[in-house]
């Protein structure tokens, strides 16, 4: 059973208890060489990936389905003849939204 603490933490808990231990413990004169293999066989430890990359791969993962959205939706307004001649456009192309935005705010 493995154990949920990073390998890390286990490496400073041993070492830990090693130096609490360390004048009751006899050691041999081929210490420091087996001390040595002991901390090769540990590895490397991975470093933690950082914000920015996590939202780089985020991001990444997003695009097709943002370009496809895209894709979808322009052939949406192509197919349903999308033009000026709906009232909301027509008052937006006419120049009155001068008169309507104050109104709305309030001024």
């Amino acid at each position: 059973m493995t154990s949920r603490k990073p390998e890390h933490e286990v490496l400073k808990e041993i070492l830990r208890l090693v130096y609490q231990e360390k004048e009751s413990l006899e050691v041999g004169d081929q210490w420091q060489g087996e001390v040595m293999r002991r901390l090769r066989n540990f590895g490397a430890i991975q470093p933690t990936p950082g914000f920015l990359e996590m939202l780089e791969s985020f991001i990444w993962r997003l695009v097709p389905v943002t370009c496809l959205l895209v894709l979808v939706l322009t052939a949406v307004l192509v197919a349903s003849d999308f033009s000026s001649e709906y009232e909301v456009i027509q008052l937006l192309m006419n120049g009155t939204e001068e008169l309507i935005l104050p109104q709305f705010f309030g001024l």
